[in-house]
């Protein structure tokens, strides 16, 4: 099971041992049906002024999709599934207008079909497929787990420097990692979680905080900086790149991204452990033992085997494509190259490839969400909604705008429980209301609001994918994750207003 899987059940077993106790064993909970509700009765209700009722109709319909992909009644893949299948059939009502109904010619079924089917033909969502395989490379050859122990090896002397060996552990295998959960949850966790019980620091213990606490926090803290570091960092990264380029026609390559957050990354990044060890101070403050421990688990993976030299060179010339190669080749024609590369050289087998279920969960995700998000676009509410509340921020400077919409862009994530639906949800109409302010230069704009994505994943338990694993921990109790997701969710917000935003301004 992927962690994806154990977080998710985690988290529903946690819900219902606790507040569900009465309703019988796979019985939906109330707040499954919820979004249907929600759904349904805004498609009674008559149009907003100025929005036609076919475009809210749709409204209506990707509402019921986020609320569901906030609650999952079903897996979040499965509801972006449903819902394209949904809007595919129901088209005629709620894709068209009258008057496009009304053309010569026009074919409601084949327009229906094809725009269900686009985000499959798109080349973000095989670049986020690509780069997931890239991450299974990681697992299937043991280079994860050789970074991450080489690091610990190194600078696990005390327990502030080992803070910092997790950290580093993440900005190596980050850029080549699209899911923070795969690389975090998935590489660093299972490492990092031996290490407690050398200093008899135990799980949902007292003993919790001697060392254990402070070691999941940095973990959790430091993946979410590299998620905004690398745009191949966290997946929905590349999903909010699709919707900037569908929303604003605006194109933002891998070196621009990088760059217009490496300021604010090298502060977070430089301060994160160092403010974990005082906001969450361990009681033991030197490891020696960890150092013994990393150095006997590398004696036995033995020496690089041929298949781990063959993943370096193939990621680190996918790297350099995405870098420098984007005038000779499409970084998705770059990634899917060394995929073949990876199976041709046998490094992975095929079969792994056919195996790696959040791979194609996640190309079935996001090949569905692209359409229903750029339906927006297509049913006119992007523009209206752009109309509607333009006139109180059209009143504001840009760099006021700009501060106003990226502090409520990322206070909205309390109600996600996931990156990907907070995209979605919200890119659109955050676009749509930067372009109605007067001057506002919407690359800046755009860059703006998705170099925040990452760092917004640490206010909450559940903000992004890895929480739910840490929370789960046993070293990170419910009260102190809410205290420090707070804390450090403020102090990201601040550096990237104070340092990041001006940086970008400036350099426009």
């Amino acid at each position: 099971m992927n962690f994806h899987s154990l977080a998710y059940w985690h988290d529903r077993r946690h819900q219902d041992a606790h507040t569900h106790r009465h309703l019988p064993a796979g019985f939906p909970k109330l707040s499954s049906f919820l979004p249907f509700v929600l759904g349904g009765a805004m498609a009674l209700l008559p149009p907003p002024p100025g929005l036609a009722q076919y475009s809210w109709y749709y409204v209506a319909l990707f509402v019921t999709v986020i609320g569901c992909l906030i609650s999952e009644p079903i897996p979040a893949a499965a509801v972006g599934f449903v819902g394209v299948a949904v809007a595919a059939i129901a088209a005629p009502w709620v894709m068209f207008s009258p008057e496009q109904l009304a053309q010569t010619g026009f074919n409601a079924k084949a327009a229906a079909i094809n725009w269900a089917l686009s985000g499959f033909s798109n080349s973000t969502v095989w670049l986020i497929f690509a780069a997931f395989v890239f991450s299974l490379g990681y697992e299937k050859t043991g280079l994860g787990r050789r970074i991450a122990l080489m690091l610990v090896s190194k600078l696990g002397g005390n327990t502030l420097s080992l803070g910092y060996a997790i950290m580093v552990s993440d900005v190596v295998l980050a850029p080549f990692t699209p899911s923070n959960t795969a690389r975090s949850g998935g590489t660093i966790y299972p490492v990092i979680k031996n290490l407690p019980e050398l200093y008899g620091s135990k799980p949902n213990d007292v003993s919790s905080r001697k060392i254990g606490g402070y070691l999941m926090w940095t973990a959790v803290a430091s993946t979410c900086i590299t998620s905004s570091l690398f745009l191949t960092g966290l997946a929905p990264n590349l999903l909010a790149l699709e919707l900037v380029r569908k929303t604003a026609h605006i194109d933002i390559t891998w070196s621009h991204w990088f760059l217009g957050f490496l300021p604010v990354g090298v502060i977070l990044l430089a301060a994160t452990p160092w403010l974990a060890y005082r906001f969450y101070p361990p009681e033991i403050t030197r490891s020696p033992e960890v150092q013994t421990w990393a150095k006997a688990e590398l004696a036995k993976q033995g020496p690089l085997s041929a298949k781990e030299i063959v993943l370096i060179v193939l990621v680190v010339g996918a790297l350099a494509l995405w870098i420098f190669g984007t005038s000779v080749v499409d970084p998705t024609t770059a990634a899917l190259l060394v995929v073949a590369l990876l199976v041709v050289t046998r490094t992975i087998a095929w079969t792994d490839v056919l195996e790696d279920r959040p791979a194609w969960n996640t190309l079935v995700w996001f090949g569905t969400l692209v359409p229903l998000a750029g339906g927006l676009v297509q049913t006119g509410v992007v523009k209206w909604l752009a109309g509607l509340a333009g006139a109180p921020l059209a009143h504001l400077s840009v760099t006021g705008a700009l501060v106003a919409l990226v502090v409520a862009f990322f206070l909205l994530h309390y109600l996600f429980a996931s990156v990907t639906a907070h995209v979605t949800a919200l890119m659109p109409v955050m676009l749509a209301l930067a372009a109605a302010v007067p001057g506002m230069p919407m690359e800046t704009a755009a860059l703006v609001l998705c170099l925040s994505l990452g760092i917004m994943g640490i206010i909450s338990p559940y903000g992004t994918g890895p929480s739910p694993v840490y929370a789960g921990s046993g070293f990170l109790p419910g009260r102190d994750y809410w205290r420090l997701g707070a804390l450090f969710g403020l102090f990201n917000l601040v550096v990237f207003l104070g340092v990041g935003l001006p940086m970008i301004l400036w350099f426009r």
